[in-house]
């Protein structure tokens, strides 16, 4: 390979590298636009980055009860079974799922 050619090479290259940094700085521009506007419930606005990780921030998960503060009053009627649950739900769903059990609205919604 001639000089000439490893030039012309060595050009192409550097011109698909900048290339492609560009459509990658482009690609990341987009990503935090989509962020922001998901942010602000569709209203697109014009926050620095230092801003949207501020408001990032003071959302807070929903607070949960602890297992231990759970008020255990629905227990599984299953020989051997002594699962206890917080709400009815939760025992028929173990009920189901660990059981076998269908309650009666089950065949209801059967297609």
């Amino acid at each position: 390979m001639s000089e000439s050619e490893s030039e012309k090479q060595d050009g192409q290259k550097d011109f698909y590298k900048e290339a492609l940094e560009k459509v990658m700085t482009e690609r990341n521009d987009l990503k935090t636009k989509v962020l922001k506007y998901e942010l602000l419930g569709g209203e697109l606005a014009q926050l620095d980055d230092e801003e949207i990780m501020n408001q990032l921030e003071d959302r807070k998960k929903k607070s949960r009860r602890s297992a231990a503060d759970i008020d255990r009053q629905f227990f599984c009627t299953f020989n051997n079974c002594k699962k206890a649950y917080g709400t009815e739900a939760s025992l028929i769903q173990h009920q189901r799922l660990k059981h076998g059990q269908n309650s009666g609205m089950d065949a209801y919604f059967r297609i």
